[in-house]
Order: structure tokens, then C-alpha cells, then sequence
């Protein structure tokens, strides 16, 4: 057995080399003057390729220090395990294989860490090693239920997004770290870069708005564009007309965007009608944190809270609802949501009767800005 064996991977290259680095850094720190540290490329581009980085592997891991050190070998960014032609192939996954378990049954003289990256987690020759691994990290987030609107991974790219910020003497709006990961995805990498950026142009004790991460921010990806529906539920006509603008830039069809702004006020609707009824206090910032779970012990059962929907309240994410879709519920009262709604059915009505969409759009965003309805 080896003197230490870690397995790192996942399909977020960020943070699988991250890991790898901090455990590689460690064991070289600890094999002192007398180690041997080498690192080995695990890239390849063709079959034929794998056997040869399976050689060097092999026979770096069984080579003992010339000095009586520990011998610390890092194979990085492994891509044998992506969904690929090369990576699917007979020849790779018995090169792997054998990789493998040379790597486990190393000398305690040798420490060991392979990162693999892109990782398709369908594979499971990783997972087999799990037990004789002293580390083992898969970063490889489940995909996002239709229901849900953030993951786990999102949340922690949240989190280092308003980290940067912080660090930085940057002020922002609460929803500023989950608008950037929304455009950018979930590639780490861009929205550290994408924060640093926000952070400069701030200069520190200045202030960053979701307004300003919609104009600095490229799109990155497939993303639903939500901008217009953002600037709706804050009741400002200005962003509104500008973003409706940067949308049918992009875009020919207005049906997406009017397919999320019926999801959205859908929810805003059963917020706003939990509001009047005294279950939510909402404001601009949206719900006070315990609130939502609080309402869902108390009006769950109407709204069917054991079943996950897309419309149903209660199914969706707590930070979600609190933070970014209740707010909208403080600008609009119910009548408003419910005429908007309405509207909405005659929008579709019109663009299917031949009516320009992005006219048909533009006369909706407006009208809802323009009258007020108690």
C-alpha cells in the first residue's frame, strides 16, 4: 500500500486541481529535503497515447528515491474517464485499469495523487479504489431537477462569489453572487474571474446591483435570459426597456421569456395571496430568514407541499423564494399579479395570431409598469 493515495475528480477542472494541488503541496512539505516530488501529465488525444502515460506512471511510482525519500507522484488532469471516443475505448480502460492497481499496490515509500478531469460520472473504475484511497473527492454535482432553481454547487459558487466581493470592500445586493452564477454556469474558474472583475470595477467601498452584473457579465452557455423578468419585479421601467432590448438582441422568439414570467408569477401570486393573509411579511429585501418554512408548516398541505412542482410553492428552494422571488411581491399586489397573468394569456393569444412578438412583449412589460392596481 502506499504511503498515501489520493483520488480527486469531477468535471469542474477548478476545483479537482485545487484539491489535488493542497494534498500534492502537503506531501512534499512532508517528505522534506530528502523527496522526490514529480508530477505526470494524464492528457491524452489519442488511444495509443494512454499505454505510454501508463509506462511513466509505473515506473515512477515504483522507482524509489535515489537520496532514501518518499517518492511523491501526482498524475493531473487524467481525461480518461470523459465522454469521449478515446475515453470509451477498450484499449484506455485497460490501461486505467492497470494504472490502477499499480497505484494501489505501491510501497509505503511513494504517495500518490491522480486528478481526473472532465469526469463522466457514469464511470465507475474511480469508485472501485474508493476503499484503499486516504482521500477520495468526486466533485460531480447532481443535475438540476426541474423544480429546483439552485444546487448545492451553485450555492457553494455563491458563496465564493460574496466571498471575492468581501475581500475586496465591495457592497453588493443580496442577489448579485446568484446572478452571476446564473450567466456564467458552473465552471468555477469564470465566476471567481467574473467576481474579481465586478470587484475591480467596484473599487473597494463601491457597489455592485444585479443591473450591473446584467451589463457585465456575458452569458456563458446554455441560460435561461431572466434579465427583463428581474427588472419587471422591481418596478423599473429604465432597466426594463434596456434589458427587453439586450434580450431581442439576442433572441427571435419571445416565448421563453413569456413562459418564465408565467412561472414567476405564478409563485408571486401564492406569495403575495400568503402575504395578505398575514403568513409572510414581504419587502423589498424579501422574506425574513424562518419564514418560508414557517409558512409552509402552516399552508403546505393547501398547496400540496409534499410534491415537487414547478408551481408549487413549497417544493422550491427556501433561499430561492426568500431572495429572489419574494421581493417582486412587495412591488405588485395581488390584482396586479393576477391581471398580469391574465395579460400574459392574451399576449400568447396575440403572437400566435401573427402579432409581432416583439412588439406583443414590450406593450405587456409596459402596461404592468405603467398602471397601478390596488
Amino acid at each position: 500500500m502506499p504511503a498515501f493515495f489520493a483520488i480527486v475528480a469531477g468535471k469542474d477542472e477548478y476545483l479537482v486541481n485545487r484539491d489535488a494541488q493542497a494534498f500534492y503541496t502537503r506531501e512534499v512539505k512532508s517528505a522534506g529535503a530528502d523527496g522526490d516530488a514529480e508530477t505526470l501529465s494524464g492528457i491524452i488525444s489519442r488511444v495509443d497515447e494512454a499505454m505510454v502515460i501508463e509506462q511513466q506512471f509505473v515506473e515512477a511510482v515504483r522507482t524509489i528515491s535515489m537520496f532514501g525519500g518518499k517518492k511523491i507522484v501526482w498524475l493531473r488532469n487524467l481525461n480518461w474517464l470523459m465522454d469521449s471516443p478515446q475515453g470509451r475505448s477498450d484499449e484506455v480502460k485497460a490501461s486505467l485499469s492497470r494504472l490502477l492497481k499499480a497505484a494501489a499496490e505501491s510501497g509505503d515509500q511513494v504517495s500518490i495523487i491522480i486528478s481526473a478531469t472532465p469526469y463522466d460520472g457514469r464511470r465507475k473504475e474511480l469508485v472501485e479504489y474508493k476503499s484503499s484511497a486516504n482521500e477520495f473527492i468526486l466533485h460531480n454535482p447532481a443535475a438540476k431537477k426541474p423544480w429546483e432553481k439552485t444546487t448545492e454547487h451553485d450555492r457553494m459558487l455563491m458563496e465564493m462569489a460574496a466571498k471575492i466581493l468581501t475581500e475586496k470592500g465591495v457592497k453588493f445586493s443580496r442577489g448579485v453572487p446568484e446572478v452571476i452564477v446564473s450567466l456564467v454556469g458552473q465552471s468555477t474558474r469564470v465566476v471567481l474571474a467574473e467576481a474579481e472583475k465586478l470587484a475591480i470595477y467596484a473599487g473597494a467601498g463601491g457597489t455592485i446591483k444585479e443591473n450591473d452584473v446584467m451589463l457585465l457579465v456575458p452569458a456563458f452557455g446554455e441560460g435561461e435570459f431572466f434579465e427583463p423578468i428581474e427588472a419587471l419585479f422591481v418596478r423599473d421601467v429604465e432597466w426594463t426597456t434596456a434589458a427587453l432590448d439586450r434580450y431581442f438582441f439576442h433572441q427571435s422568439s419571445a416565448r421563453p421569456l413569456l413562459a418564465g414570467l408565467l412561472n414567476r408569477i405564478r409563485l408571486l401570486i401564492q406569495i403575495r395571496s400568503i402575504a395578505d393573509a398575514g403568513g409572510f411579511k414581504v419587502t423589498t429585501e424579501g422574506l425574513a430568514s424562518g419564514q418560508f418554512k414557517a409558512a409552509a408548516m402552516r399552508y403546505g398541505g393547501a398547496l400540496g407541499a409534499g410534491e415537487k412542482s414547478s408551481t408549487n410553492l413549497f417544493s422550491q428552494n427556501d433561499w430561492y423564494i426568500s431572495n429572489k422571488v419574494a421581493p417582486g411581491a412587495a412591488y405588485f399586489t395581488l390584482n396586479e399579479l393576477i391581471n398580469l397573468q391574465l395579460a400574459c394569456g392574451e399576449c400568447f393569444d396575440g403572437i400566435n395570431s401573427g402579432q409581432d412578438e416583439e412588439v406583443a412583449i414590450r406593450a405587456l412589460f409596459l402596461r404592468a409598469l405603467a398602471v397601478r392596481q390596488e
